[in-house]
């Protein structure tokens, strides 16, 4: 009983005070750490990496963090994900070489009053490189084979070199840039593409293009070869019901046709004729004529040699 009467006189000393000052703030802190120790954790917070001028990232061993953040409910309640900035302040690692970052506090950028818990990952590894512009070819790629008998005779490409930009490490390799594939099955007439996206290798990131896409013209024809018929006779077409001897000088001639190839090497000289027109030449009266030709179907008249021929009649 004695003791307890002590107590209140304790606490009246300096020395009481003081106790009962600490007991409270230790009471107070308690209180203030329950009040804002509720958490919350944010994921997928898109990390930028900042590299020095002329300099890219060539590789980031993550491209998102996620973060977990304490305070009171209305700290967590206004957290917001696009405000949320996550960057790394690459601007003094000027070489090639990988690097490994430790994220903290200082790399999150945030409005109002959460306190960061934990980052994950904690630490990244990032490798950057020079950026370098080189001026390359573009390359027609295509799938698929033109149907039988045809064949691309030209390809235009506008423009025909594209500038590319990024990582030097990456484009010192590049010789072309190769288009989107151009589909040829069962394409029997020219192609026109417009905007026709080129199409960066795999590992290609960070990689521009100038332009992006380019204009197309393939002109598809049909195959053929030629082939030449020496001294073929040239015949008179008389008019109708009229017994007449024609001159003809000369009265043979060379042809040259051309067609599939198929058509063109199984053609026999017998197959063809070639012909004069009399009908409406005057008795004994000599004239120059066209030398005409009837061909298979699918061949086609290249020349005759000569092109015409002097005609003359007689009873």
């Amino acid at each position: 009983m004695k003791n307890l009467r002590k107590i209140p006189e304790f606490l009246g000393t300096r020395n009481g005070i003081r106790l009962v000052s600490v007991v409270a703030a230790v009471a107070v802190w308690y209180a203030i750490r329950a009040a804002t120790s509720n958490s919350t954790l944010v994921t997928d917070i898109p990390l930028a990496i900042q590299p020095p001028p002329d300099w890219s990232v060539v590789d980031c061993s993550a491209k998102t963090i996620d973060v977990a953040f304490l305070g009171t409910r209305d700290d967590l309640r206004y957290l917001n994900r696009d405000l949320i900035k996550a960057t790394v302040d690459a601007r003094n690692q000027q070489n090639n070489q990988s690097a490994t970052v430790t994220l903290g506090p200082a790399n999150i950028n945030i409005f109002g009053n959460a306190r960061i818990d934990f980052i994950r990952p904690a630490t990244i590894t990032l490798r950057l490189d020079r950026e370098i512009t080189k001026q390359v070819p573009v390359k027609v790629e295509t799938q698929n084979l033109l149907p039988d008998g045809y064949e691309i005779e030209k390809t235009v490409v506008t423009p025909a070199t594209v500038v590319i930009s990024g990582p030097a490490q990456i484009l010192d390799g590049v010789e072309a840039i190769s288009t989107a594939p151009v589909d040829l099955d069962g394409r029997i007439r020219s192609i026109n593409k417009r905007r026709l996206p080129l199409v960066p290798g795999e590992n290609f990131a960070g990689v521009k293009l100038d332009p992006a896409a380019i204009t197309l013209d393939l002109a598809i024809i049909e195959r053929s070869i030629s082939s030449r018929f020496p001294d073929l006779p040239i015949l008179p077409m008389l008019p109708p019901g009229r017994a007449l001897r024609v001159e003809l000088d000369p009265d043979v001639a060379t042809l040259t046709v051309k067609g599939r190839p198929e058509l063109v090497n199984a053609l026999a000289a017998e197959a063809i004729r070639l012909f004069v027109d009399i009908t409406a030449i005057a008795d004994d009266k000599s004239t120059t004529l066209p030398i005409r030709a009837v061909l298979p179907n699918g061949v086609t008249l290249v020349r005759t040699e000569p092109a015409t021929v002097d005609a003359r009649l007689k009873e």
